[in-house]
């Protein structure tokens, strides 16, 4: 009698566990607030113990539950379009824009076979951060395009 109960107590367990996973979409908040408060305790107890400084703690403690609350709202909002407007042009664009920055910019200062290589530093310097404006404002207008020929609609993982 005693391996029955053990056995259905088992598989009620597995049958939980199972309804949670399916249902994860909608219990996605509550997957969030506790792993927002283990990060925090954990992070609480590095550094009492010495091992993480207590500007990333705090940081930590104040910024992940600030950024759990900016999704939710960002999932169920009314205005998601111009939240995906603004994320898809201006993060997507950031992203972009720093790889044609850099890339551009080693390949036109700082290779061996750039043609630049050989000008001054200080100059080196003043042309890299003036090839900012065109590579981000390409990478904004590349991200303009996609989001425009897509409609502006959201990935279909955030959808309802």
């Amino acid at each position: 009698m005693n391996i029955r109960e053990n056995n259905t107590k088992e598989r009620n367990l597995k049958e939980k566990i199972k309804n949670f996973w399916k249902n994860y979409k909608k219990n996605i908040l509550w997957v969030n607030i506790g792993s927002c408060t283990c990060l925090t305790i954990m992070n609480w107890a590095f550094f009492f113990l010495g091992f993480v400084n207590l500007a990333i703690v705090i940081l930590f403690t104040v910024f992940y539950p600030l950024l759990i609350i900016l999704g939710y709202y960002i999932k169920v909002s009314k205005r998601q379009k111009i939240i995906t407007k603004i994320m898809l042009v201006g993060c997507g664009g950031f992203v972009l824009g720093d790889i044609i920055w850099l890339l551009t910019g080693s390949a036109v200062l700082y290779a061996p076979w750039a043609p630049l290589h050989s000008l001054p530093q200080g100059l080196k310097i003043t042309i890299l951060l003036l090839l900012m404006v065109p590579s981000f404002g390409f990478s904004v207008y590349i991200m303009y395009r996609i989001g425009k020929k897509r409609e502006w609609r959201p990935p279909s993982h955030l959808l309802h």
